[in-house]
């Protein structure tokens, strides 16, 4: 699976950001509908801020990093830590003894998590993280004989490990690797497969490597991909890969700048292209997944995107995203980047919420049809409260702060106002913040939360997460969830 590189905060925002929020507004406008997906709409919920997504598995369990709040807001980097968020819960994974610095790849349903230690370009040893109770216990699988340096592509559903073991000589002189618990580590070219880099594995064991693709049940299995289409080269360049053999690619044109196009590659032998749109250096791309009917989510450009299968072009994911998570001034909330899209059609993605990217999960949402409630008039008042000795200035020493209140009211589908509703929601800003708040509704169906800050902080969001009573159901597709302001 690709990365999904998150915008950090603020300061280093600003490239990203200027161009998606022309303007500033306490409340949110009321975007443009745009006519719905046949696949229905997407709700959110937030994995975390300040955190960048590897891969998602079928549970929805998220495997990436992010930077631990220590309350510093924008006076200082906390440090960063690769973890997984399975079931609400943040689990760190350990380094590896006498190793600086882990990177992660992929995470399978059993939530085995594969990647390596060491940082890139120097060596590095390919790693495997288990799940052991509440936490997770890392296994350094070493290097194949001869070699020096070995990292880790992706895991199956049967715990099979790919990967690739080289020299740090020039030229490199390298092997791929398959690892299990039962076989431990082998030579895959010894095994009758192809002596070239895997960079894509299916969840049934399909693998794909720059010249070709093969099953690993199948010894002498491997098919040489088509030559691209004229003009077009192939590269180790981001990529998935379906049971089938159908894959997720991009492709480098070969003249002018070497920008970068996706395609679909459909397993009998043909390269489609499913967007125009070029990618260069100063932009982000990525392939998420590929599943069995050939649907595609990826990043082209900065921007997520989705190209439903077998034969369906990219379209914007942000067309797809529910009205209650509406962006002022814009058609859509900008979705930065797309990662993975699992078995129950949850995708993983950037999202702009306020004025900075979150982790999210693009949850399948549908109109509700019976007892149903809805968030309506949410709304949010910031003030930046001056330390008196010090007007104007924002520093660690001085008490300037934020003082935020956040109101909104819960209505049943007829309109009348639900007592007794427990509505969570949070606050972020656009560095470490996550503030979880949980309240009730009034007899008028009202509840309001507050939060105090630190200053110097940039925009703050509020998200609705969750709305309970029971006997009804919370529409997502309807109403308000998210709003922010910059505290004045």
């Amino acid at each position: 699976m690709a990365r999904i590189p998150l915008p950090r905060p603020l300061v280093w925002q600003i490239a990203c950001t200027l161009a998606l929020a022309p303007s500033i507004h306490a409340q949110r406008a009321s975007r443009l509908r745009m006519p719905a997906p046949s696949s229905g709409e997407y709700a959110l919920e937030l994995v975390a801020t300040a955190a960048t997504g590897t891969d998602m598995n079928a549970s929805g369990a998220v495997v990436g990093s992010a930077y631990v709040d220590t309350g510093c807001g924008s006076f200082c980097l906390p440090p960063r830590e690769s973890v997984v968020w399975r079931d609400g819960v943040r689990l760190v994974l350990p380094t590896l003894p006498g190793w600086n610095g882990i990177t992660v790849r992929a995470i399978d349903d059993a939530g085995v998590v594969v990647g390596f230690a060491g940082f890139p370009g120097t060596a590095t040893r390919a790693v495997v993280w288990r799940p052991v109770g509440g936490s997770y216990e890392i296994l350094d699988l070493g290097t194949l004989p001869g070699t020096t340096s070995a990292e880790a592509v992706g895991i199956d559903e049967q715990g099979r490990v790919v990967g690739w073991s080289t020299t740090l000589t020039f030229p490199p002189n390298g092997s791929p690797f398959l690892w299990s618990e039962a076989t431990g580590l082998l030579d895959l070219s010894s095994l009758g497969f192809p002596d070239e880099q895997p960079v894509a594995i299916s969840p049934g064991g399909t693998v794909a490597t720059v010249a070709s693709w093969y099953r690993l049940d199948v010894p002498g299995s491997a098919v040489p991909l088509a030559p691209p289409p004229s003009g077009y080269l192939v590269t180790s360049q981001p990529a998935a890969i379906n049971d089938a053999g159908d894959q997720a690619r991009f492709l480098v044109r070969t003249s002018g700048q070497t920008l970068v196009y996706p395609y679909r590659y459909h397993h009998e032998g043909a390269w489609q292209q499913i967007s125009t749109s070029p990618t260069g250096n100063l932009s982000r791309y990525g392939i998420g997944s590929i599943d069995a009917q050939g649907t595609i989510t990826a990043t082209v450009t900065s921007t997520g995107v989705i190209a439903f299968g077998p034969d369906g072009l990219a379209q914007p994911l942000a067309a797809f995203l529910a009205a209650p998570y509406a962006y002022p001034d814009l058609a859509a909330t900008p979705v930065l980047a797309a990662g993975g899209r699992n078995a129950r059609g949850e995708i993983l993605a950037s999202v702009l919420l306020g004025r900075s990217a979150r982790l999210v999960r693009l949850v399948p949402a549908s109109p509700c049809l019976a007892g149903c409630m809805r968030v309506e008039g949410l709304w949010m008042d910031a003030l930046a409260v001056d330390d008196p000795a010090a007007p104007g200035s924002c520093a660690p020493s001085l008490s300037a702060r934020n003082d935020v209140l956040v109101g909104l009211t819960v209505r049943s589908a007829s309109g009348a106002p639900l007592s007794g509703v427990q509505v969570s929601g949070r606050f972020l800003d656009d560095y470490w913040t996550s503030h979880a708040v949980t309240g009730t509704t009034d007899a008028g169906g009202f509840v309001t939360f507050s939060y105090t800050g630190l200053c110097g902080v940039g925009a703050i969001e509020f998200l609705v997460e969750d709305v309970h009573r029971p006997g009804f159901e919370l529409d997502r597709t309807a109403g308000n969830l998210s709003v922010w302001a910059i505290p004045n």
